[in-house]
């Protein structure tokens, strides 16, 4: 039975207890110290693990092996679930809440302004590193290889976590990003991200042959991949139009408080005259 199929790999099982332990560590340490963590913050890493656990672990992560459609789910959810799940966890804030106000904070400081995390959080680049790694992986013979390599799999994987983690970070703005990224910039860099991610899934679904040999000799394995192609086009369009429905709710909330209190401000001054 196919719910039956769970996927437990030992070291994928390592690695999300170890995100887990670490962010609820944080959370204890914060809380001891007489501080406290938006509780929303940590629903936000809750689903975040569950989507990690759906994605590597569940008979989604057994049957990705087994078919590109399930595999391409499975990429979904770790891109447009679980990063900007985790971007809206804000474990960076937690670590400078946890590293208390000596020199541990200072540290953590010195590392967000430093010249290389002002360069990697930079939107262009994140932008880049998302669609070079989306890219890259699917039409290179990194694909192929780590199908049948775990260790492959396991970085290929974390490629994409990470990257989707950076293209979003910028976006959702939970965390200290270094530098300014106001809202009509982030509404652009989600509706150009749109087409990056449906030109893949277009040419996934419009190829002729079987791209990937590990597939090849299942039956209706070409079927299979032109479902996956339509799952990124399809899937990833509706996940980015409801990204972008929120930054774009959330851009006129923003212009409404500016307008709140611009208008609280001229009242004030009034007031004094």
């Amino acid at each position: 039975m196919v719910l039956l199929r769970w996927h437990a790999d030992p070291v994928v099982v390592a690695g999300i207890s170890a995100l887990v332990a670490a962010y609820l560590l944080g959370v204890r340490r914060v809380v001891r110290a007489g501080g406290t963590v938006d509780r929303s913050r940590v629903r936000w890493f809750a689903a975040c693990a569950l989507v990690l656990v759906v994605a590597l672990c569940s008979p989604v992560a057994t049957v990705s092996e087994e078919r590109f459609s399930v595999h391409m789910v499975q990429h979904l959810l770790l891109t447009y679930g679980a990063a900007p799940l985790l971007a809206f966890a804000a474990p960076v804030t937690l670590l400078l809440q946890a590293a208390g106000p000596g020199r541990g904070r200072r540290r953590v400081l010195a590392v967000l302004h430093s010249h290389a995390v002002r360069f990697v959080s930079h939107p262009v680049v994140t932008w880049l590193a998302f669609a070079g790694v989306m890219y890259v992986t699917h039409f290179s013979s990194l694909y192929d290889a780590s199908l049948g390599n775990p260790f492959l799999h396991g970085v290929e994987h974390l490629l994409y976590l990470g990257a989707a983690a950076l293209f979003w970070w910028p976006v959702v703005r939970r965390d200290p990003v270094p530098g300014s990224f106001p809202w009509p910039a982030r509404v652009g860099y989600l509706f150009l991200a749109m087409p990056m991610q449906s030109f893949l899934g277009v040419a996934i679904f419009n190829s002729d042959r079987v791209l990937y040999a590990h597939y090849a000799a299942r039956a209706g394995a070409l079927a299979d991949q032109q479902l996956a192609g339509a799952i990124m086009w399809a899937g990833g369009d509706v996940l980015m139009l409801t990204a972008l429905a929120c930054a774009i709710a959330a851009w006129m909330r923003s212009e409404a408080r500016a307008t709140v209190r611009l208008d609280a401000q001229l009242d004030a001054l009034r007031a004094g005259r």
